[in-house]
C-alpha cells in the first residue's frame, strides 16, 4: 500500500544528501586544485560516473538509442552536453581564483536564471513570489558580498574574475537545465546524464594530464575521489528524489548547499585556526547567504504555492 509520508520523508531526506554533498564539493575541489588542474579534476569526475552509470544501463538494458533520435532532439543533447561539460570545468576552474563560500553563492543565480529562461523560452508566468524571491537572491548577493563590492568592481581583482567565471557557470548549467526539460520526452534523466558525460570524456580527453593522479598526496587523491564519488551519489540522490516527492520540493531543499559550504568551511577552521582557503565571513555576509537560500528557495516552491491556491479555490466553490 502507498505510503505518502514514507515517500515525503524519503524524497527529503535523499534531497537533503544531495544538497549536503553538492555544498561540500567545492571545499573539496579547492584543496584538490592544488596538486591537479581543474580540467582533468573534471574528466575523472565524468568518466568515474560515466562507468558507474553504463555498468547500471546496461544491467538494466536501457542504453540509449541516439540514432534513432530526431535531428532536434540530436542537437538539444548535444548543446546540453557542451553546457553541463562547460559548467563542470568553469565551476571548477573558478576556485582558482575564490574560496568555496564565495562559488557556492554566485552559482545560486541558476535559480533565477533558470526562472528567466522558463520566462522567455517556455512562456512560463512570472509570479510575485517568484519576484519577491529574485529580489531576496539579489539583495542576498548584495550583503554578502557587503564588505568586497569596491573591490568586485576592478576587473583585474582574482575575486572578480572568480565571480565572472562562476556567472558564466551558471548560464551554462541553466542552458543544460532547459534543453532537460526537452530531452525527457526521449529519454530517462540517467540515460542524458550518460550520454552527457561520455560526450565530455571524449571531448575533455585532449586536454587533460592523467599522469598527475601519481602525483597527488594521499590526502588530494581522497579528495579526488569523493569528488568522483560525490557526481555519482548526489546525482543519483537527486534523481530518486524526484521518484519520491515534487520537484519543486526538492530544488527548495538543494537551496540549503550554500549553508553546507559555509558550514563545512567554519568547521575546517575551527579544528585548523590557520586554514587559507575560507572568506571567514562576517555577520551581515552570512545573513546575505540566508537570503540568497531563502530567496531560492521561495522561487523554487512556486508550484506548491500554486497548487495550494488552486485546492483551495476548488473547496471554496464546491457545491454544498
Amino acid at each position: 500500500m502507498h505510503n505518502p509520508k514514507i515517500r515525503h520523508t524519503a524524497g527529503f531526506f535523499l534531497s537533503l544528501i544531495a544538497a549536503m554533498l553538492w555544498g561540500m564539493l567545492p571545499v573539496a575541489l579547492k584543496e584538490l586544485l592544488s596538486g591537479m588542474d581543474a580540467i582533468t579534476i573534471v574528466w575523472y569526475r565524468f568518466f568515474v560516473a560515466g562507468v558507474v552509470l553504463f555498468a547500471w544501463l546496461a544491467v538494466q538494458r536501457k542504453l540509449p538509442q541516439v540514432l534513432q533520435q530526431t535531428a532536434p532532439i540530436k542537437w538539444f543533447l548535444l548543446i546540453a552536453a557542451i553546457g553541463l561539460c562547460i559548467n563542470y570545468f568553469l565551476f571548477s576552474y573558478s576556485l582558482n581564483f575564490v574560496n568555496g563560500e564565495t562559488s557556492e553563492a554566485v552559482i545560486q543565480l541558476t535559480t533565477l536564471f533558470l526562472i528567466l529562461g522558463g520566462v522567455f523560452v517556455y512562456k512560463e508566468p512570472f509570479f510575485a513570489v517568484q519576484k519577491f524571491g529574485t529580489l531576496l537572491i539579489m539583495l542576498g548577493l548584495l550583503l554578502f558580498f557587503n564588505d568586497r563590492l569596491s573591490g568586485l568592481l576592478n576587473l583585474e581583482n582574482r575575486e572578480t574574475i572568480g565571480v565572472i567565471i562562476v556567472v558564466f557557470a551558471a548560464i551554462t548549467w541553466t542552458v543544460y537545465a532547459l534543453l532537460q526539460k526537452q530531452l525527457l520526452n526521449s529519454f530517462s534523466s540517467v540515460q542524458i546524464l550518460f550520454l552527457i558525460y561520455a560526450f565530455s570524456i571524449v571531448v575533455l580527453l585532449p586536454f587533460i594530464s592523467p599522469l598527475s593522479l601519481f602525483e597527488l598526496t594521499e590526502v588530494q587523491f581522497y579528495l579526488l575521489l569523493f569528488c568522483c564519488l560525490n557526481t555519482i551519489i548526489a546525482y543519483g540522490c537527486f534523481a530518486e528524489a524526484l521518484n519520491c516527492w515534487d520537484a519543486s520540493k526538492v530544488s527548495a531543499v538543494l537551496a540549503l548547499a550554500p549553508l553546507f559550504t559555509i558550514g563545512s568551511l567554519k568547521l575546517v577552521v575551527f579544528l585548523q585556526p590557520d586554514y587559507a582557503f575560507s572568506d571567514r565571513l562576517s555577520m551581515l555576509s552570512l545573513l546575505g547567504a540566508l537570503l540568497l537560500v531563502v530567496g531560492s528557495a521561495l522561487t523554487a516552491l512556486m508550484p506548491v504555492f500554486q497548487q495550494y491556491r488552486a485546492n483551495k479555490r476548488a473547496t471554496l466553490i464546491e457545491p454544498v
